[in-house]
């Protein structure tokens, strides 16, 4: 080479260095870009900006809707609130508003995406809370040919939730952070907000906040954007300010890392907890969801503790985003869900945090806000204790997860709060029936509307009164405390009696809504009888009309049951407790319908609840909908736990039919571990695959495969642990049981004709591995197809009330459909179908027999119509 290309190569070289160098310097704050790690749960759809969205962890959260526009919150602080972004392209005068160029939403547990497209840039901007930072982070990935100017807005808050408060509040920029400082006088709680790669804030107003929205700018460069995220850093903090600036640089320092811990997060509660492989995919993710929209209300409060909130939704100019406080009565209800799929480590610490703030005469809260460490919650507002039925739902619930996880020495640590807990509801049953009363102990089943009038005791109180006394009579045993198990007896007893006496309407030959302080029954058709039919209380020889009206079109609609029968004077379909649909209520309904063996209404209802996973906040179940149409109230909580739960509850105790029985024995120190499975699969369904069912230390696999005349299950668990285990799956219609198989070795079994199905019933202690095959003959079983709603229907499904078998060649099939429609129902089985009365038979397709039922036009366009069919066997 001669000297001159020497001298050039030099050169060449030169400027290569100086560019990386100054790609080094401008990129130097700035994490570069890693793959999202997939997830195999993720949703996507066409964005709705209306729609809301969220990125929750244990410390923070951003809450938004899919315009892009977001608030943020490290608990318990608001932030600031209707964040925007715009992008300005160098070279052109008007900015290009995010939320006019959002086209996709992707959902994940662990992230949110949104993606905006432009005719010249791509941003793809990903919003997630590290599961234990107090703190946010939005990722801008940029893909765009021209330099761009991104600007963020915001406008400052800096307020505890409400009813909290703090004054002196002001913000200012940090430019050696590049972030904006939220702040107040003692500078005590600090929000800080920015961007590595910011060029600096507007000017702020000394010592106090812009009245209008504060913003910084962020020069995208085409080649750096190739290699880099711009994220926006988000740290908050209670306890001074340097601590938020260190979080705010440790986020800032660690991007891969935070978002691959906060995956994992979620890959864990995937992967170990329980989760169910069906033939209908839809349902697998539904369920998956459902544990991750309960994962999200575990909160870490600075100043309260670790505990379990109620429900998430965007604040806006208010204090409450959503129900994000800590309520006794929703972790409850949704421990039935959590217990369930294996969360023992969060139930415990919520049952810890509430018994932490139990009142001095025994009373469980009712909810907490998380600025109760900051005022005088308990003293001075009166909203802490107004439930009654907090207190025994308590008891219950620690049962349930004693009874699951076997863990004694939880119940030895709270048992001066269980204790204190059941003395509450023996002090508040004046009359002696077992059962606490609403007008001495507090709210029960409904806070508002026509339902309190007059109001004494109502049917969910009497629900939990029963189930604390039948887990103390349990649980006080166990602690040697036999005088106090003899009382929760005779409670039980009682309350036993009361509620299946004085709650039953003779005339009627059904149960009632409530009894009054006049001594009359409340006839209200609502849905809270399925409350202690859920638990199988209610005498299931004068049930079945009761399940019956809850099936009925009076209060199922085709999302959900609503609180109170369209038929009522009172009935609004907007009202909240008056006639609005409630998911929990729904998955009250649900298990209720399993429980008594009325399976295709149960499962029509738990479909509706899996539906709710996509049909709104992607991932996420609203708390209540309209009575009348398919959408969420315009109050609505967008993700409210108890709603999204009923996609577990109603699986596990109803379809599954899983129970479980650490209980000792009389006498012994040892637990009698009993598993009871009572699987009622629809019809369609040939299989079903349960992974990581805990039960104490084990974890169960079970998988179910089901032909014309065969049922089969395995069960496999990893130690060697005593397990019995007492088998009742639901069989065909009229099927005849010839052999029962455990292990290839006959066992012995008896049967019984249960409604639409003939039950087998057997015991045998679980090995490692075991397999339990059931054959048998004829048979005949009946599929209504489900319909999803969608936005904005009204109710038009058919309903299927019961089916019954009053004679070994016949079955009968009550129905319900709207006027002037035709429906099909689906039949198969080794039985032949000799003829149809109140049907038509309309041939066979992969197998089923299609049987088509009419009902009459009326004049009342929506009007429900009853029907009977009689399918006539051979």
């Amino acid at each position: 080479m001669t000297e001159y290309g020497k001298t050039l190569l030099r050169l060449c070289l030169c400027l290569l260095c100086l560019g990386a160098n100054c790609l080094s310097a401008e990129a130097q704050r700035l994490p570069a870009k890693f793959a999202l790690p997939a997830n195999p749960i993720e949703l996507s759809r066409a964005a709705r900006p209306k729609v809301y969205f969220e990125a929750v962890g244990r410390k923070a959260a951003i809450f938004g809707n899919e315009s892009g526009t977001f608030e943020s919150w490290a608990f318990p602080i608001k932030l600031f609130h209707d964040a925007r972004i715009s992008v300005r392209v160098d070279g052109q005068d008007n900015p290009v508003d995010f939320a006019s160029i959002v086209e996709r939403v992707i959902a994940r547990p662990e992230a949110t995406t949104l993606v905006a497209s432009d005719q010249l840039f791509t941003i793809r901007a990903t919003f997630f809370s590290p599961i234990d930072e107090a703190g946010s982070i939005v990722l801008l990935d940029v893909d765009t040919v021209r330099p761009l100017t991104i600007t963020v807005s915001f406008t400052p808050d800096l307020k505890p939730m409400w009813p909290g408060g703090l004054g002196g509040q002001s913000a200012g920029w940090r430019d050696d952070l590049k972030t904006f400082v939220i702040s107040e006088s003692r500078r005590k709680f600090n929000g800080f907000f920015g961007c590595p790669a910011a060029a600096k804030g507007v000017a702020t107003p000394a010592h106090q906040l812009a009245s209008g929205a504060l913003r910084f700018d962020i020069k995208v460069d085409p080649n750096t954007a190739r290699q880099f995220f711009y994220p926006l850093i988000i740290a908050g903090g209670v306890n001074g300010r340097q601590p938020v600036a260190d979080l705010y640089q440790r986020l800032s320092n660690s991007v891969a890392e935070q978002y691959q811990k906060t995956f994992n997060h979620y890959r864990r509660l995937r992967d170990e907890m329980m989760s169910v492989e069906t033939p209908e995919r839809s349902f697998n993710l539904a369920f998956e969801w459902a544990k991750a929209a309960l994962d999200k209300g575990m909160v870490e409060n600075p100043d309260l503790g670790y505990g379990l909130i109620a429900g998430w939704g965007a604040a806006g100019e208010g204090a409450r985003p959503g129900f994000g406080w800590f309520f006794g009565g929703d972790a409850a209800i949704n421990s039935y869900a959590m217990t369930g799929y294996g969360d023992f480590d969060s139930m415990r610490a919520a049952f810890k945090f509430l018994a932490k703030y139990q009142r001095a005469d025994g009373k469980i809260t009712h909810e907490i806000s998380q600025s109760a460490g900051m005022i005088k919650w308990f003293e001075e507002y009166p909203y802490a204790f107004l439930h009654a039925d907090t207190t025994p739902f308590y008891i219950a619930a620690v049962h349930n997860l004693y009874r699951q996880s076997g863990d004694r020495k939880l119940i030895q640590e709270l048992w001066p709060a269980l204790k204190k807990a059941y003395e509450f509801c023996v002090a508040n049953d004046s009359d002696g029936d077992g059962i606490l009363e609403n007008s001495k102990a507090g709210l029960g089943a409904s806070e508002l509307g026509s339902l309190l009038n007059d109001l004494h005791q109502d049917i969910y109180l009497a629900a939990t009164s029963l189930e604390a006394s039948y887990a103390m009579r349990e649980l006080a045993a166990l602690m040697g405390d036999r005088a106090l198990s003899n009382v929760a007896d005779q409670k039980y007893q009682s309350a036993s009696r009361t509620i299946n006496e004085l709650y039953w309407d003779q005339k009627d030959g059904r149960y009632v809504f409530a009894l009054t302080k006049s001594g009359k029954q409340n006839p209200e058709i609502t849905a809270w009888t399925a409350a202690p039919m859920m638990f199988g209380r209610l005498d299931p020889n004068r049930a079945g009309e009761t399940i019956s009206i809850l099936s009925s079109s009076r209060i199922s609609t085709d999302w959900g049951a609503r609180m109170l029968s369209n038929e009522s004077q009172a009935y609004d379909p907007i009202a909240y407790n008056n006639g609005g649909v409630w998911p929990f209520l729904t998955g009250f309904v649900a298990c209720a319908e399993y429980e008594y063996r009325r399976p295709h209404s149960g499962y029509a209802h738990l479909r509706q609840l899996a539906q709710l996973t996509f049909d709104h906040a992607l991932g996420y179940h609203p708390e209540i909908l309209s009575g009348d149409y398919y959408r969420p109230l315009d109050e609505s909580v967008p993700h409210q736990l108890f709603s999204s739960g009923m996609v577990i509850t109603p699986f596990i105790r109803g379809l599954l039919g899983a129970r479980v029985d650490t209980a000792p024995n009389a006498g012994e120190d040892v637990a009698n571990r009993v598993l009871r499975l009572a699987p009622q699969l629809p019809a369609a369904w040939d299989s079903l695959r349960v992974l990581n069912y805990r039960f104490g230390a084990s974890k169960l696999t079970f998988d179910i495969k089901r032909s014309p005349n065969s049922f089969r299950l395995e069960i496999a668990k990893g130690d060697d642990e005593m397990l019995k285990l007492q088998l009742s799956p639901a069989l065909p219609a009229l099927a005849r049981i010839t052999r029962v198989l455990v292990d290839g070795k006959p066992a012995k079994f008896t049967s019984n004709f249960s409604g639409a199905g003939t039950i087998c019933n057997l015991e045998t202690m679980l090995r490692r591995h075991s397999v339990i095959e059931i054959s048998f003959r004829g048979g005949i079983e009946i599929d209504a197809p489900f319909v999803a709603a969608q936005s904005g229907d009204r109710t038009r499904a058919l309903k299927v009330i019961e089916i019954s078998t009053p004679a070994s060649s016949r079955l009968v099939v009550r129905l319900e459909g709207l006027q002037g429609r035709a429906y099909a129902i689906r039949a198969r089985g080794e039985l032949i179908i000799e003829s149809v009365q109140g049907g038509v038979l309309r041939g066979e397709e992969n197998g089923w027999k299609l049987i088509e039922v009419s009902f009459p036009p009326s004049a009342n366009l929506n009007a429900y119509q009853s029907r009977t069919v009689e399918i006539n066997l051979k």
